[in-house]
């Protein structure tokens, strides 16, 4: 008991009731200061997820943006695509006429010239029908001038022939 009774002596007189409520006021401070640092601490956490929240919409609109921005290339290269399409067409039909054109052309001239062969061959054709037909008139005159000869010579004595010549 003495231990118990020196142990109030070095407290000095203080009521048990006052330790307590200094106990408690200790407590309490502690309580308090615990709680001024879990405070900061949420201050803190709250900013920090205010910024996180900027960084996520300045990403999001950043998205957006790209998004956007990707869409709108992709519908300028699909106009010029239908405008290179166009284009191609527009070369391809006149590459087109213009082989049409130099292909009539070119068929004109190769009938043309059939035309004018044809005509040449029916001309020499006739040329040539033309000499051998004297061919054969100068024959058939020969032949019957001979037959003439020896018809002469056969019937006619050869006396007589002699002084027709003469």
């Amino acid at each position: 008991m003495q231990n118990h009774q020196g142990s109030q002596k070095t407290r000095g007189n203080r009521n048990p009731y006052e330790e307590i409520i200094l106990a408690m006021s200790d407590q309490n401070t502690q309580l308090q200061v615990e709680v001024g640092v879990l405070k900061t601490q949420v201050a803190n956490i709250i900013t920090l997820c205010d910024k996180m929240d900027a960084v996520i919409e300045k990403l999001a609109d950043g998205r957006e943006k790209t998004v956007s921005q990707i869409y709108d290339d992709m519908e300028e290269n699909r106009k010029d695509n239908a405008e290179d399409i166009k284009e191609l067409h527009s070369r391809i039909t006149t590459v087109d006429r213009n082989l049409t054109d130099k292909l009539e052309s070119v068929e004109d001239k190769i009938m043309a010239e059939i035309r004018s062969l044809r005509r040449d061959m029916m001309d020499r054709s006739q040329k040539e029908d033309d000499k051998i037909d004297q061919i054969l008139q100068w024959k058939w005159m020969a032949a019957g001038g001979i037959v003439i000869i020896a018809w002469l010579l056969s019937n006619i004595k050869f006396d007589t022939i002699v002084k027709i010549f003469n």
